[in-house]
């Protein structure tokens, strides 16, 4: 099936507002939500901390994994689960299963301290989708993301590029812009009280593979200088940076 026009979904910036002044507090990572790195000789090293107790992450489930259970999942998704301590369980939650019923929806749960959203982004393969659809459900899927950590009110959050890796399909070379224009589109769309919440909070754009990281990195270049200076206009000053946030050790 072919991609939805979800594009007639979110509106353009509205201009004079305060989508035009207000920023993400947003850092690209080179590391993945649970401070792991895929080497480019195919290694997993441990180069990043692990998520802080409370804070949660962002899993990109599968739509069939929320409705059949996280059991047998791999990637990404997989890692996450074994971290959460439910990769032998055989169904989600209740309420995640009921949050996330379509495609773009999301939800958080915690399981003990580990907080997680899990998102059931788009799948780009055999879709026949345009640029326009695949930035509009990825606008939507993040819209979800934002959404619902604004409404828990929690002060820092991991994201990765949803629809990454084997979901990607066409769109693949092209999803570190895609990602960055998705992102900045959700939170431009955001209610105003939700987009302060989000504004005033830690964001972490969490890149697993060595191998992407510099793609991401130049894609969100722009984005994470607007961050800077809109934490500079607030006085916010900047977090102190380690070797290994920023890629070199």
């Amino acid at each position: 099936s072919g991609c939805l026009p979800w594009r007639h979904t979110f509106a353009s910036p509205r201009r004079g507002s305060h989508t035009m002044s207000r920023s993400m507090r947003l850092a690209i990572r080179p590391f993945g939500v649970l401070g792991t790195r895929l080497t480019a000789i195919g290694a997993v090293k441990k180069v990043g901390q692990a998520p802080v107790p409370g804070f949660p992450i962002v899993d990109p489930a599968g739509l069939p994994f929320i409705r059949n259970g996280p059991r047998g999942a791999s990637g990404a998704s997989g890692e996450i689960y074994r971290w959460l301590g439910i990769a032998d369980e055989e169904s989600f939650p209740t309420p995640v299963r009921e949050a996330i019923t379509a495609p773009l929806q999301a939800a958080l749960q915690y399981y003990g301290l580990h907080g997680c959203i899990h998102v059931a982004g788009p799948d780009f393969n055999g879709r026949g989708c345009s640029r326009e659809e695949a930035l509009g459900e990825l606008t939507a899927a993040y819209g979800a993301v934002l959404r619902t950590f604004a409404g828990a009110r929690l002060g820092g959050l991991r994201l990765l590029p949803i629809s990454g890796g084997l979901f990607a399909g066409p769109f693949a070379p092209e999803l570190p812009d895609l990602t960055c224009a998705a992102l900045r589109g959700a939170f431009d769309a955001l209610p105003d009280p939700a987009q302060h919440t989000v504004s005033v909070s830690r964001l972490e754009m969490c890149i697993f593979a060595e191998s992407e990281y510099e793609a991401y990195a130049a894609a969100f270049e722009g984005e994470t200088r607007r961050s800077q200076q809109f934490a500079d206009s607030l006085g916010m000053g900047s977090t102190p940076v380690q070797p290994w946030q920023t890629g070199r050790e």
